[in-house]
């Protein structure tokens, strides 16, 4: 584009702004993350407004799948532009299959400790912890997350998502790993864990999975990620929550390598890296933002469900290590299909 054709569009939309209507663009980007209720609050949050400011026009895909997005890079056939991936895998792919970060994208706004790679922008923060059906237990329920495997006491059905992060990190837990301890994560005895619990352990291959068993009553205990169960109570389910050693990873949005429309990639970037954008996201689901600014206006019961909520009950916190992700995902993800495939 000339000098003078961008003069020209930037009048074009001055005026546009001024008669209160976006500036029309050509430009078009596909987001991805997981679905159900994370890509409606993505889609209110995130892209309805930065579209309404910019110009710039969405389409949606789901789920998120690195393998996918290292097939079209290599092939040179790139259809997504931006993904929401867990940061130990966004890092892996960071230079190779995500564009670093425009030093334009201002990320003072987010918590440091969250940064972990050159790539993303870091937008939510998903805690895991001990989801109980208090109609099983009455008066004696579950109370630390080492109650996870006590089935004599708590008989019945423990379900989780059938991945190894969070998941692999909550059975360590579960079996009395001191949170600060957690990395190296020792995947035997992970693996003994789950041989431990035999049948009464019970994993899901989706979080829609996790909703229908919250909400059918139909579990005892959930290694749960937090944000998913408070719609689900908000649904029906009766919940009891135990936050002791709660765990915490984080998301961050990643620009595939390969895009049309590399600029809109990091204008986006920008615009989700704010506090405003990010309690915005939260208050449709209550992941926790990455913003510490960030006061998201919470109804009902939501801030039950947020780790900065319940520092307290959680005691010593758990929190992922990208670096080692990084590092052992694949090692991760072939010990846990071989634990859990029997």
């Amino acid at each position: 584009m000339t000098m003078k054709r961008k003069a020209a569009l930037s009048i074009t939309c001055l005026a546009a702004l001024l008669f209160g209507s976006a500036c029309s663009s050509s430009e078009q980007l596909v987001f991805v993350n997981y679905g159900g209720e994370s890509m409606t609050a993505a889609k209110q949050g995130w892209i309805e407004p930065f579209s309404k400011e910019t110009g710039v026009k969405f389409a949606t895909d789901s789920p998120s799948d690195p393998a996918k997005v290292k097939a079209m890079v290599e092939a040179g056939a790139t259809t997504w532009d931006i993904v929401d991936l867990d940061v130990g895998t966004g890092a892996k792919g960071c230079g190779t299959l995500f564009e670093k970060r425009s030093s334009e994208i201002d990320m003072s706004a987010i918590d440091p400790k969250y940064v972990t790679d050159d790539c993303g922008v870091p937008v939510m923060v998903q805690s895991m912890a001990l989801v109980y059906n208090p109609e099983k237990f009455g008066d004696d329920p579950p109370t630390k997350i080492t109650d996870f495997l006590d089935t004599q006491k708590y008989p019945g059905k423990r379900i989780t998502l059938n991945y190894p992060l969070q998941g692999l990190e909550g059975l360590l837990l579960a079996d009395g790993v001191n949170p600060e301890s957690l990395y190296p994560l020792d995947l035997d005895r992970a693996a003994a864990v789950v041989k431990r619990l035999g049948k009464n352990l019970s994993l899901l291959p989706t979080v829609a999975g996790q909703a229908e068993g919250l909400e059918s009553g139909d579990y005892a205990m959930c290694w749960c990620m937090m944000g998913r169960a408070a719609i689900s109570e908000e649904r029906g389910a009766k919940l009891g929550i135990v936050w002791h050693h709660a765990f915490s990873g984080w998301d961050a949005l990643y620009a595939v390598k390969g895009s049309k429309f590399p600029e809109a990639q990091q204008k986006f970037l920008n615009f989700v890296a704010t506090p405003k954008a990010q309690s915005d996201f939260t208050e449709v689901i209550p992941f926790g933002p990455t913003t510490p600014a960030s006061k998201p206006k919470l109804t009902g019961r939501r801030s039950n469900f947020l780790a900065q909520y319940n520092e307290q009950a959680i005691g010593t916190p758990a929190l992922m290590d990208p670096k080692w992700w990084k590092e052992n995902s694949d090692k991760a993800f072939a010990a846990w299909t071989a634990m859990t495939s029997g």
